[in-house]
């Protein structure tokens, strides 16, 4: 496909046009891009009327959202799945000019009259004329805006002769907050494989690059590293703070975890040349409600751990090892302090009855069911039912929710001395390579090396292959190892079922090779954040048609016919 200027600019206008609806993560204002995609079916001719495109509602989800899709149909099953998100954060860093954030012109004149500051790059790239700024300009209406224009010149390349193979594109909310949209494609993906017939090949991403630091090189990205997130619940021994040594406390307990797991160097992680970060905790603190002078009954913390190669139980297991470590230091910490005392009061000393015991929560909820039975599974039911209302109305989040199932099966286990439970809250992100495919992803391999070797000859811009490190919804499109990985996620993750869903067996069925390749962008997230606009209207979208057609084995020939359509 020829990159002409009627393209950079219909480029240029979705994207301008996109951003201006701000459509912010986790709330009822990501349903504002239906009427945008609606009005672009409708300029479409190949999609009038709702042919082969539609709203695809996510089952159950609290705030009414869809994936809006549409499919380009040829010869033959060989499909390409073109994703993006159309969520952005929020504008709060905008500060006084929030209200023109999701508005890239007015906001570049402000920033040009001075009114707010920015950083030497951050002005210079302004000066430069090259960037478009603004919220979700780069993360990621750039990206959606190139895919939808390539699918727009494809669909009137279609009206004249049939296309070789198939290209799916489909829109995803909420990537950046729990990623339902992109954990409901895989549904959407299998109905509309099995009622068109589609063999997929690729799921495209188009999430924004930034220059690979100390190597300054962009990056086409052939997997996402996989993220999970532990919870720690402590049971301690309530007492009054006047008898501390009948009591033991949790405080102390997790502290000493969070002491020990926090930065961890056995958790960092390393594949395909990409490395993990060190796991940290985000959140560490106790139960208590109100205030008075007893001990606190329980404390929690949850940690951030990224992964490349290790399957989840193998990082469990280095957690709950170090969580018994961990407790055996507090107890050992807490004896020694009852020996001085007992010194010093002429008492003698004694063995505190405490031990170090650290459960995952399935082995809890199969002590709840041991001892109580159908009483704990009704408790359950209804504690889970309690938990989707609140959820859909805002009262609680995926943390208060685990804290409120982990307590409540604690309630119908018999043995009530401290112990630690280690569980999986929301979110989880598989990890996916094409590596991992092994020979399923040859094609997609060799592709991706043309690709890199077209922008060399093309661009002089040396590409590397890399992973996403920031987390994307590619984890949803791909499945690969054992299936007991999946069970052991399954039953371990609080609160999984109507509240939290991960459909394993949909992701098994679909699953495809995935590659990202998305324009350049600086600042995601923050107030500066912009999208060069030479990758945004002349890169990217070559590299990516240029990717489809190797996919698909190119396209029937003629020439291009001019985009047609604009939404006002």
């Amino acid at each position: 496909m020829v990159i002409d200027d009627e393209l950079k600019a219909r480029i240029e206008r979705l994207t301008l046009d996109f951003v201006r609806i701000y459509t912010r993560t986790g709330t009822r204002r990501e349903r504002d891009a239906e009427a945008f995609y609606r009005d672009w079916f409708s300029s479409v001719g190949y999609f009038r009327g709702g042919r082969l495109s539609g709203f695809y509602e996510i089952p159950g989800d609290h705030l009414g959202r869809s994936i809006p899709w549409c499919l380009l149909k040829g010869d033959g099953d060989a499909t390409v799945v073109l994703l993006h998100h159309y969520d952005v954060v929020d504008t709060d860093d905008y500060m006084a000019l929030c209200g023109i954030a999701t508005e890239p012109e007015e906001l570049m004149r402000a920033f040009r009259d001075g009114r707010a500051a920015l950083d030497e790059e951050s002005e210079s790239d302004l000066a430069s004329g090259r960037w478009i700024f603004g919220r979700g300009a780069a993360d990621m209406k750039g990206g959606a805006a190139i895919q939808m224009a390539l699918v727009e010149r494809y669909a009137k390349m279609a009206e004249t002769a049939p296309l070789r193979g198939n290209i799916l594109l489909i829109g995803l909310p909420d990537e950046e907050n729990i990623s339902a949209g992109g954990r409901a494609a895989p549904r959407l993906l299998k109905k509309l494989k099995d009622e068109y017939g589609l063999r997929y090949e690729l799921a495209l991403n188009a999430e924004p690059t930034e220059r690979i630091p100390g190597i300054g090189k962009p990056a086409i990205f052939t997997g996402s590293i996989g993220k999970i997130m532990p919870l720690i619940y402590v049971r301690g021994k309530l007492s009054h703070a006047g008898t501390v040594y009948d009591g033991l406390n949790p405080i102390k307990i997790i502290s000493k975890i969070v002491e020990k797991l926090d930065v961890i160097p056995d958790l960092i992680d390393s594949a395909e040349g990409v490395v993990s970060p060190a796991p940290t905790f985000l959140y560490q603190k106790d139960v208590k409600r109100i205030y008075d002078v007893s001990l606190p009954l329980a404390a929690s913390a949850y940690m951030n751990v990224m992964f490349l190669q290790r399957s989840v139980g193998e990082i469990m297991d280095v957690i709950r090892e170090k969580c018994v470590f961990a407790f055996k230091e507090a107890i050992g910490d807490v004896q020694r302090s009852f020996d001085a005392f007992a010194e010093v009061v002429g008492r003698e000393p004694a063995k505190l009855p405490w031990e170090a015991v650290v459960k995952l929560y399935s082995e809890l909820y199969a002590e709840a069911v041991r001892d109580s039975g159908q009483q704990f599974e009704r408790a359950l039911e209804e504690t889970v039912r309690d938990i989707k209302a609140k959820t859909a109305s805002g009262e609680t989040d995926m943390v208060s929710a685990s804290h409120a199932v982990i307590e409540l099966t604690l309630r119908y286990v018999r043995d009530t001395s401290p112990a630690v439970i280690v569980a999986l809250t929301p979110p989880y992100y598989p990890v996916v390579g094409n590596p991992m495919l092994g020979a399923a992803a040859d094609r997609v391999n060799r592709v991706c090396d043309e690709v890199i070797a077209f922008a060399k000859d093309k661009y002089d811009e040396e590409y590397t292959k890399s992973y996403i490190v920031g987390m994307s919804d590619l984890s949803y499109f791909m499945r690969s190892g054992a299936e007991d990985g999946d069970a052991y996620v399954r039953d371990n993750m609080l609160p999984l079922g109507s509240v939290y869903e991960l459909p394993f067996d949909e992701i098994r069925e679909i699953s495809m090779p995935v590659l990202n390749i998305g324009p350049l962008g600086k600042d995601f997230h923050e107030y500066t954040e912009r999208v060069s606009k030479e990758d945004l209207l002349d890169r990217t979208p070559d590299l990516t048609a240029f990717t489809i057609e190797k996919i698909l084995g190119g396209f029937a020939a003629g020439v291009l016919p001019p985009l047609t359509g604009v939404i006002k």
